[in-house]
């Protein structure tokens, strides 16, 4: 029965594109940039610039996303419990929150295997995860984007994540929702070897 869908970190609105056929979306970023790409890829879409742990809209929504690990990108945990509270704020009763998130398991296995190298036409990208300490890793993306002949041109950006015990931002969330769903994207089951969760929570 929902209606309304916002999401939060939206990006470039890759995943509100298909949902605009059926619900009413909705999406927030901090990146003008990412808006401004998915304003035209998501025609019937409301967006706003504003940061997912202090966002403020007047409206209520029947369910609020945040995919793509992005919540991983804030570094303290009270910038999750932030997030959690706006989320709760802006759903209506019995709405659910949607997100995922990377365990250590995942950001420990990417800091030590080799950076993973794609050619996509005449252009490169090599991207390298290290450890940045305090238990944070570091995403080195390079884009080699080709010109002519044996000139490239490199785009640089290094990306943070941390990841906290699912324990913790279980009991944190028990605070705003009523019913709370963890699912292993890749397993069956969870366990000490879950590298991402998905978790569906309930007001």
């Amino acid at each position: 029965n929902a209606k309304r869908v916002l999401e939060i970190a939206c990006g470039t609105g890759s995943i509100l594109k298909p949902l605009e056929k059926k619900y009413k979306v909705y999406g927030l970023d901090i990146s003008p940039g990412m808006l401004s790409s998915a304003k035209k890829k998501v025609k019937s879409g409301k967006f706003f610039h504003q940061d997912m742990t202090k966002f403020k809209i007047n409206e209520m929504f029947d369910v609020i996303l945040c995919v793509f690990d992005s919540i991983n990108h804030l570094l303290k945990f009270n910038q999750w419990q932030q997030v959690f509270s706006r989320v709760n704020q802006h759903l209506v009763e019995n709405g659910i929150f949607i997100f995922d998130m990377n365990m250590q398991k995942k950001l420990d296995r990417h800091i030590s295997e080799k950076p993973w190298v794609h050619w996509f036409g005449k252009n490169l990208l090599i991207m390298e995860v290290t450890n940045a300490g305090n238990r944070i890793s570091n995403w080195n993306v390079k884009v080699f984007e080709h010109k002519k002949n044996n000139l490239y041109k490199l785009y640089q950006e290094n990306i943070k994540e941390k990841a906290f015990p699912l324990n913790k931002v279980k009991k944190s969330l028990q605070k705003y929702f009523t019913s709370i769903i963890v699912v292993d994207i890749k397993k069956k089951h969870l366990s000490q070897q879950s590298e991402n969760l998905l978790l569906i929570c309930k007001k």
